[in-house]
């Protein structure tokens, strides 16, 4: 061949293999913004089920033609917090069996006949029509739906046709005894694997290694004894698109990819190694018969479908692997307690899905908010209660500043109204729930100082100072629940409720604070314990407000989306005697007249 030859069969290659790439990414990303984050939604909880989450891991990747697309989701479901580890092997499994795919359907170019039927079929023949059509939607479309359609098309139609030239380009090489040379070296195992894993984590496509090795076999030629490493070779080179995403992420995002990668490894490796000892006893007499089209996908298969029976089932011992590998220690299991894992950088591309798993990273505040305040509510001189109740009070404020900053994120990333809503909702709340944990770091502050100074806890308040303690602690703590159900549930009705609770536990506070200053003038033995309750009680009464800011940002998100069911007059009535009514004990306790 001259020189132009080869140049012009280079430089086809070379096009042939940038639109397959191109089509494959196009093809990939346009059906994973069809979906609108609804894939996410649906891995989240199917994949609760491994087997299920296997088989939906299979067919999702059978259809979006990208096993990487799917691992890397998984990279970023795991460092989020949305699925396990164990979930995540099931996909994986699953996405590494459906990947298979793309080589049946590169395969149907292979169909041998005159007819129209046979003809159409192939996907070298119907691309160009789908590609037209992808075109026509893509530039004329209204809807940004129709031209997402128009994109899959296109690219599918794309991949086809960069795979058609991949083998028009190859086929003059086909007599080129330097090219026969090259291909038999393949023929050796190591050789013919190692340079499949580097191509592939050069490219960082398996489906496209594949397809060039579906090529050169449609072309010029490929046995059995060099596709089979080739393939193998390719198994374990896409493992490097999962790796590179894990980087940033959480060790658990990190842990993912080694499953990936050990999965991957151990699908391969063995089989190589029994079935080239096994070759060099028996000498399989197929090992020098050529592939042709179809020989490439069944093996894929094949040793995919294998992988599954051996791997599914035993899931757990991949994660422990990878566990090994990164095992877990105290400083990143504390830093795993305060980093809110299901704000994942990678869910921002869908603000929607990532404004529900700020939703969800809000209500974990809440609730750590609320330990702190039930961890402060018995001070104990000890060191361990104090640390634990200062933990809770540092992680409450890591929250509220990782939430702000995610808000953020999402706020340019969104122009709905309705998700403008939501945001002033979560940011409202979660600094509201942040400032209840920091009202419980200086209760503690001031229990501290009065024990310091004169070595009492609660235990040695007098009585009546004891069931004031007991009825406030009882108070707040049912408050902040029910502010909690609320915003969990979204309820107009239980936010007003926690409206009316407030006017009952404010007229208690100051009841009680009014019997605290006559006390700190009078009897010498009670005016310490006077002062203490006092100034926490001026300090907790802020908790009451926080509560109602919480219930009001609630009832005011709701009206603004339409979704408002606010209780009549007579309704708020009758929710107010039901509350004084749950409250007759503690007006008893308190020495407060029921019929005030």
């Amino acid at each position: 061949m001259t020189s132009i030859e080869i140049f012009t069969v280079i430089a086809s290659m070379l096009g042939g293999l940038a639109l397959f790439l191109f089509g494959m990414n196009t093809l990939s990303d346009s059906l994973s913004t069809m979906t609108g984050g609804l894939l996410d939604r649906v891995l989240g909880k199917i994949t609760k089920n491994g087997f299920f989450g296997f088989l939906f891991g299979a067919g999702i990747t059978a259809i979006v033609q990208s096993s990487s697309a799917i691992t890397v989701l998984s990279v970023g479901l795991v460092n989020s917090g949305i699925i396990g580890l164990k979930q995540a092997a099931s996909l994986i499994i699953g996405a590494n069996l459906g990947t298979t795919a793309t080589a049946w359907v590169l395969s149907l170019n292979a169909l041998d006949g005159e007819s129209l039927l046979m003809t159409i079929v192939k996907p070298a023949s119907f691309s160009p029509f789908l590609a037209i059509i992808g075109v026509a939607l893509t530039m004329f479309a209204k809807k940004q739906s129709k031209k997402n359609i128009g994109n899959v098309l296109l690219g599918f139609a794309v991949m086809m046709i960069g795979m058609n030239l991949m083998s028009q380009a190859v086929a003059p090489l086909k007599e080129l005894p330097a090219l026969k040379d090259t291909l038999m070296s393949f023929t050796n195992p190591i050789l013919g694997f190692g340079f499949a894993l580097l191509f592939t984590m050069l490219v960082q496509s398996s489906d496209a290694v594949i397809g060039i090795v579906q090529a050169f076999a449609l072309s010029v030629g490929v046995s059995f004894g060099m596709a089979i490493p080739l393939v193998c070779g390719a198994h374990v080179g896409t493992c490097i698109t999962a790796l590179l995403s894990s980087m940033g992420t959480s060790k658990n995002g990190k842990r993912t990819a080694f499953v990936n990668l050990f999965y991957n490894l151990l699908k391969t490796i063995p089989f190589l190694v029994i079935f080239y000892i096994l070759n060099g006893i028996f000498h399989f007499s197929f090992m020098e018969t050529s592939v042709g089209a179809i020989g490439i996908p069944i093996f894929h298969t094949a040793i995919n479908a294998l992988a599954c029976l051996i791997w599914l089932p035993g899931s757990g011992g991949l994660v422990k692997m990878a566990q090994k590998v990164l095992p877990y220690d105290e400083k990143e299991k504390e830093e795993m307690a305060n980093k809110l894992t299901m704000l994942d950088e990678n869910l921002l591309g869908n603000p929607q899905f990532a404004l529900e798993q700020t939703d969800r990273a809000v209500l974990l505040l809440a609730q750590t908010s609320g330990e702190a305040l039930t961890a402060v509510s018995t001070f104990r001189d000890n060191p361990n209660f104090i640390e634990d109740t200062r933990r809770f009070c540092n992680r409450a404020e890591q929250y509220e500043k990782q939430i702000a900053a995610y808000l953020v994120e999402i706020s340019t990333r969104t122009k709905r109204p309705k998700d403008g809503e939501y945001i002033s909702l979560l940011t409202n709340s979660s600094t509201a729930f942040a400032s209840i944990a920091r009202i419980a770091g200086r209760v503690l502050d001031l229990s501290l100082e009065f024990y310091n100074e004169y070595g009492k806890t609660v235990d040695d308040y007098p009585e009546q100072e004891r069931i004031e303690a007991q009825v406030f602690r009882d108070a707040y703590g049912e408050l902040l629940l029910l502010t909690i159900e609320g915003f969990e549930s979204r309820s107009s009705a239980i936010s007003q409720s926690v409206q009316v609770y407030r006017e009952e536990i404010s007229y208690i506070c100051d009841y009680v604070r009014r019997r605290h200053i006559l006390n700190m003038h009078g009897d010498e033995g009670r005016r310490e314990h006077a002062e203490l309750l006092t100034n926490i009680s001026y300090v907790e009464e802020k908790l009451v407000d926080l509560c109602d800011t919480v219930a009001d940002a609630v009832i005011r998100y709701l009206e603004a989306t339409g979704h408002d069911a606010r209780m009549t007059d007579e309704e708020v009535d009758k929710k107010r005697d039901q509350i004084r009514g749950l409250f007759s004990d503690k007006y008893e306790m308190l020495g407060i007249e029921k019929d005030r």
